[in-house]
């Protein structure tokens, strides 16, 4: 690193770290079309994201996972599985 570089702690630069969720009952539990995204860890690519395979879930499912809720300027980060440190922004079009 260079000299001239000053490093922080995470919890320094950012207002929440958070870990995601999914409804019960898995894949099945998901719509086909709604109003409100379940992003998952395989729409976080390297820099982009994408919407291949963006799953979707009702009102109640989404009231039941709000403590997750994504907003503007969020940054998502794979902590698992093949696709860790993939890092993306989320895209305002998905939001809420």
């Amino acid at each position: 690193m260079p000299k001239n570089w000053k490093t922080y702690k995470l919890r320094e630069l950012v207002h929440k770290i958070g870990s995601g969720s999914t409804p019960r009952g898995g894949k099945e539990a998901y719509l086909e079309h709604s109003d409100i995204s379940l992003i998952r860890s395989q729409n976080v690519l390297d820099f982009a994201f994408s919407t291949d395979g963006l799953a979707f879930i009702s009102d109640e499912q989404a009231h039941e996972l709000k403590s997750v809720t994504i907003e503007k300027d969020d940054v998502l980060l794979n902590i698992t599985g093949d696709s860790v440190a993939r890092v993306c922004k989320v895209p305002p079009e998905l939001l809420p």
